[in-house]
């Protein structure tokens, strides 16, 4: 059976939580945030569509693990089994200020390879990340480059979806989704709801 996902990141959108687009929108399976979004709204989310909740933090979200989101569904640099499916998180985007869960190439590859261990021989489903990986879907300037690191976790690991935020329309056409080796590659920004088949 398939899994029906929605999938948001980086913007807040009302209309996702009104009653009759709750109801449009049909079964949901599972919440997967890919950051910069409150608390608050992956709660609302949460509840309306009775969906349990996996996420990552963005580049804007608070310090740390300050905020008021559920511990238990936080996901960066863990693996769990959720709806039949292995996903995976990894929080943050490439270092460009000082600011939180900004990660150099090094130190998000040290987060990478973590996860590759704690994965062994089990074959990925979802990766969950807050920016791009190096290559594919990502910005022009230097905040919105993928990581190299991401796009080497990609390589290694296969997962069947990388979904991901971080890189904004603002107005212009840029690539929703691309392909990276056996891994469809999706920017959320906003929402997307996807459909995944349990193996």
């Amino acid at each position: 059976m398939d899994v029906r996902l929605l999938a948001v990141s980086d913007e807040v959108e009302p209309q996702l939580v009104d009653e009759r687009t709750v109801a449009a929108q049909g079964r949901i399976d599972l919440l997967i945030g890919c950051g910069d979004l409150p608390s608050d709204y992956l709660d609302v989310l949460s509840t309306a569509y009775a969906a349990p909740l996996l996420f990552v933090r963005g580049n804007h979200d608070l310090p740390g693990r300050q905020g008021d989101y559920p511990a238990a569904a936080e996901i960066d640099g863990r693996i769990v089994r959720e709806q039949g499916l292995l996903i995976a998180g990894l929080e943050g985007s490439i270092r460009y200020s000082d600011g939180a869960h900004q990660y150099t190439e090094r130190q998000m590859m040290a987060k990478v390879l973590a996860l590759r261990v704690r994965l062994g021989t089990r074959r990925l489903d979802i990766l969950i990340t807050h920016g791009p990986p190096a290559g594919v879907n990502e910005g022009t300037d230097a905040p919105h480059r993928g990581l190299k690191a991401v796009r080497r976790a990609v390589e290694w690991m296969r997962p069947r979806l990388l979904l991901h935020g971080h890189i904004h329309p603002y107005g212009r056409e840029i690539v929703r989704e691309a392909q990276l080796g056996e891994t469809r590659v999706i920017n959320v920004v906003g929402h997307r709801v996807i459909e995944i088949a349990t193996r």
